[in-house]
């Protein structure tokens, strides 16, 4: 049954690909954007209610769980959108203005004499 997948599947490209070439190709870089509006799309209201449920077993397992000794606690992540994680997003740029396109052209306004 595998031999008879066409030419450009994936999984005969995965098999003649040679398996030390993962590092060759680099990561491609993630538009702050995009990653922004991916993140607001996925975390829905059940999504971010389930989260905050898992949350809070972890803050109960901490409280009540058996005491850990010193630096050998277990490293549970915090589970929810990137602002419940501690990561800043990406500040967003100001649109320019008319003004500041104008100025960047070298355009210094209207004179006296028109």
């Amino acid at each position: 049954m595998m031999r008879q997948l066409p030419e450009g599947s994936r999984y005969v490209a995965i098999m003649s690909a040679p398996m030390d070439d993962d590092k060759a190709r680099p990561e491609p870089e993630i538009d702050p954007a995009a990653e922004a509006a991916m993140q607001r799309r996925y975390w829905t209201q059940d999504r971010r209610l389930r989260a905050t449920l898992i949350n809070a077993v972890r803050d109960l397992t901490f409280v009540t769980g058996r005491p850990w000794p010193k630096g050998k606690e277990p490293k549970f992540p915090v589970i929810g959108p990137p602002e419940w994680r501690g990561e800043n997003p990406a500040k967003k740029k100001q649109p320019a203005t008319t003004n500041d396109v104008l100025k960047a052209l070298g355009w210094n306004g209207v004179t006296a004499n028109g």
